[in-house]
């Protein structure tokens, strides 16, 4: 650790003396023809909505080079369980970007390769990582983080899902600064609250929630770091966490009792488009003297039903509180997902119903 120190304390110095020595002639010409230096941007992420925000950063028209990114290892993946790298560091590779993959952000080596990048400034999106009091020094202005809540609702991992999940009627996107304390940072800007609507799942709000925070870092937030003026706002009182999801949380409890005002059927269609794709959920059948998970691809709430039946091309399901589930995509074991029509009529008039999950 001692190494490391020395190392990043010299790329440190040497660093400020580079920004304030040599080259006055070509600053004050620059600065005469209102145009500053490049800056250098290192951006961290790992999944498909944060390969999209590479994209989106790579090809903007604005005052900085994203100079590397910083990714994920490469992870097993599929049948064979081959080595495959992450969404962003594919597109860093196809980009000709330099992508480094260490196993941790606290890695001495990752630290000092880093630092040897001279960045202005870090950004992160769904990265997946801590980042150490060292990584947060090496940034000459910081870093800052793209965070798909209103925070500080929904401090953690999955704060879309959890939002939904939750039932909240409107979701948005914070570009913060990154500090020690999870998704406790300074708000640098907020976009507007955005109602959330019937279709909208946990896939489709990512890309357009980090689609639109990027907009704000792009076009409000980094001109304005860069410049000087940008302020930062504290966050409110009113935290609430975002766990990590874990995969058995998918069950559909509708012979069970809601956790709050909403009735059984609308926290089942929230859970639904919460964990649309993953890990998804699922209803416990039982048809005839077989019994097994049967996956819920789509649903909405439907009108009362007596028990479980086709309905104007939906499977009605009836919840204990007298609600009612309407199933439209379903998958059962070992097929493809497909409409509630079809799996009905392949159950040949057999008797479905919904069954508890059996003790643990």
């Amino acid at each position: 650790m001692m190494r490391l120190g020395l190392t990043l304390g010299v790329l440190r110095t040497a660093r400020a003396l580079q920004q304030h020595s040599a080259r006055p002639g070509a600053r004050a010409l620059a600065a005469a023809s209102g145009e500053g230096e490049r800056k250098r941007v290192v951006f961290l992420g790992s999944p498909g909505v944060a390969a999209l925000t590479l994209g989106r950063l790579l090809d903007a028209d604005a005052n900085f080079d994203v100079v590397a990114a910083v990714s994920q290892p490469p992870a097993p993946k599929g049948r064979k369980r081959v080595l495959q790298p992450c969404e962003v560091q594919a597109l860093a590779e196809d980009r000709g970007l330099l992508c480094l993959t260490p196993a941790k952000a606290k890695d001495p080596d990752f630290l000092a390769e880093l630092a040897a990048l001279w960045p202005d400034v870090c950004v992160t999106a769904a990265y997946g990582q801590f980042l150490p009091k060292a990584f947060l020094a090496i940034p000459l202005l910081g870093t800052l983080n793209i965070h798909p809540s209103l925070l500080p609702r929904w401090r953690g991992a999955a704060p879309v899902q959890r939002s939904l999940e939750a039932g909240d009627a409107r979701v948005g996107v914070t570009v913060l600064q990154t500090v020690l304390k999870m998704d406790a940072g300074p708000i640098a800007a907020q976009s507007a609250p955005r109602t959330v609507e019937e279709g909208d799942t946990a896939a489709t709000l990512l890309d357009e929630l980090f689609g639109e925070g990027c907009d704000l870092l792009i076009d409000d937030v980094l001109p304005k770091l860069f410049d000087g003026s940008l302020e930062f706002s504290d966050q409110g009182p009113d935290i609430t966490e975002a766990p990590k999801l874990a995969k058995d949380e998918g069950f559909l409890d509708v012979l069970g009792a809601s956790s709050d005002s909403r009735s059984v059927a609308v926290a089942c269609r929230d859970k639904v488009r919460a964990f649309s794709p993953w890990p998804g959920t699922f209803l416990n059948v039982r048809v005839g003297d077989s019994a097994y998970r049967l996956k819920v691809l789509e649903a909405c709430v439907g009108a009362a039903a007596d028990g479980v039946s086709l309905r104007d091309g939906a499977l009605a399901v009836p919840c204990a509180d007298g609600s009612a589930l309407d199933v439209l995509r379903v998958q059962p074991p070992n097929k493809k997902g497909m409409d509630a029509g079809a799996y009905w009529n392949g159950l040949r008039g057999a008797e479905l119903v919904c069954v508890p999950l059996p003790e643990a």
